[in-house]
């Protein structure tokens, strides 16, 4: 890993766990910025907007440029307009919502024939929403884009929350079809997006997170140099992994 120019990391789990940082974040970061190497954050997260996610993160006075930080919200946006969605139904946060509407795409109600239905975490998903996104899928020209398919994520005192895969898993079986496509993490969008962005090939970025099958799976995707924060000795195949982040020296 000696041409390494940046690393990525995941934030739930990675970087903090709810409010609380994890052990070693800010001598990992000082030690990479010493070796002027680049720090990136993303996140599945698609409850907050990048602002949202950034503010948090300013508050736990790791303070990034918010150009560093990319959540599936954001990328979100960036896909529909990218690919010339006009409107969409969506199920998610304001949060989400406003990173749609800043991309230029409206987000209106079942009744005004949207050209996808976007599903991101909810915490207000309720019947009458999953009622109206199944009559809206049942036209096969409307397409069924996901934020992600997280089947939970980690809060304080080693609580699990539901992900917003499970909202993606009622939908699909409701509906009787698979999503279209999926934009955060296992699938590459969003680490493609970063590098784009940055000029970056896919060898000059580390990826460091605490799934196997998400953060490593797109790593391996993207055929881009991994890490896997765990504290337990389970097989993880050939992919390297660090008990705390203080072990990234090792091969940075």
């Amino acid at each position: 890993m000696g041409n390494i120019k940046a690393v990525a990391f995941d934030l739930d789990g990675t970087i903090y766990t709810g409010d609380k940082l994890v052990d070693g974040v800010i001598e990992t970061l000082r030690y990479l910025k010493e070796k002027n190497i680049r720090v990136f954050f993303f996140t599945n997260n698609s409850g907050k907007s990048r602002e949202d996610i950034h503010r948090k993160l300013e508050q736990m006075n790791l303070r990034p440029e918010i150009q560093a930080v990319y959540n599936s919200a954001y990328a979100t946006g960036i896909y529909l307009k990218q690919n010339h969605f006009k409107k969409v139904y969506c199920c998610g946060t304001s949060g989400l919502k406003d990173e749609i509407t800043r991309h230029g795409i409206t987000c209106v109600g079942e009744k005004e024939s949207p050209d996808a239905v976007v599903v991101g975490l909810d915490h207000s998903f309720d019947y009458a929403k999953m009622t109206a996104a199944l009559n809206l899928l049942r036209n096969k020209d409307c397409r069924f884009i996901v934020c992600n398919k997280d089947r939970n994520y980690p809060v304080e005192n080693s609580r699990l929350m539901p992900g917003c895969g499970a909202i993606v898993a009622a939908l699909e079986r409701a509906a009787d079809r698979q999503a279209d496509i999926i934009i955060g993490k296992p699938e590459t969008f969003m680490l493609d997006l970063l590098c784009s962005d940055w000029h970056l090939q896919n060898r000059d970025i580390l990826v460091v997170g605490d799934t196997f099958d998400s953060d490593i799976a797109m790593a391996d995707a993207y055929g881009a140099p991994s890490l896997l924060l765990d504290a337990d000795d389970t097989f993880a195949g050939n992919t390297k992994k660090i008990r705390n982040l203080h072990e990234i020296k090792n091969y940075v």
